[in-house]
């Protein structure tokens, strides 16, 4: 409980961090940036002092982002893994904000991720297969979805394909597999809802990243091995 709660404060100024870099990126910047210029960067803080809130996405991010922090910490105690699922989880909520409200999953997020991931695979002993299995599933990942997106000419994008590649490399073998097996088992049954339900059509788009992220976050999790 105690890990938990630490590591949810920690999370807090972590999700302010995304909200900025979630406004900065769609301006081709890669330092943050909040709507309220010199103002606090908490929408929580701003909004019990002027009694508005800002925009819903600010605060469900800044609340959303403690709560994975100490839900990862409450899975795996104090621990490098716990450290690294919950900085891993940080980037797929980043990704799945940008891919909402502008349709783009950023290099200038996904590559240092990807490098990152890459690096540290020998040192997460956690990894199914070890580092050269979670190399392999990046890399079969990638070279699947980047296929694909040649195929679907812009159904699903060459950020996915980066992002499926993240996936790999930070769950490893079998659970990257599993886990963008759950990304596409979900995209397919809400893109099947909204087709019946005519909420979209054959030919709306429906941003995929958001779906792989949560297939990515439940195999970060260990949740896609139970």
């Amino acid at each position: 409980m105690i890990e938990a709660f630490l590591f949810g404060w920690i999370g807090w100024p972590i999700g302010m961090l995304v909200n900025g870099l979630a406004n900065a990126l769609p301006r081709r910047r890669v330092v943050p940036l909040w709507e309220d210029g010199g103002g606090l960067p908490s929408a929580w803080i701003r909004a019990v002092r002027t009694g508005a809130f800002s925009r819903r996405r600010d605060l469900i991010v800044e609340l959303g982002v403690p709560i994975l922090w100490g839900l990862t910490a409450a899975r795996f105690g104090l621990s490098t893994r716990a450290g690294l699922v919950a900085l891993y989880l940080t980037v797929l909520v980043l990704v799945t904000v940008t891919d909402l409200e502008h349709r783009r999953i950023y290099d200038a997020v996904m590559l240092p991720a990807i490098a990152l991931a890459a690096i540290l695979a020998p040192v997460s002993p956690w990894l199914g297969a070890g580092p050269v299995g979670a190399w392999l599933v990046g890399l079969g990942a990638f070279v699947f979805f980047f296929l694909m997106a040649l195929l679907t000419r812009g159904g699903i994008g060459g950020g996915d394909a980066t992002l499926a590649a993240f996936i790999g490399l930070t769950t490893g073998f079998p659970q990257g597999l599993q886990a963008l097996a759950y990304g596409i088992l979900i995209a397919g049954g809400v893109s099947l809802f909204l087709l019946l339900t005519r909420r979209a059509t054959l030919k709306t788009a429906i941003p995929y990243g958001p779906f792989l992220a949560l297939g990515g976050a439940m195999g970060l999790l260990g949740l896609t091995t139970q």
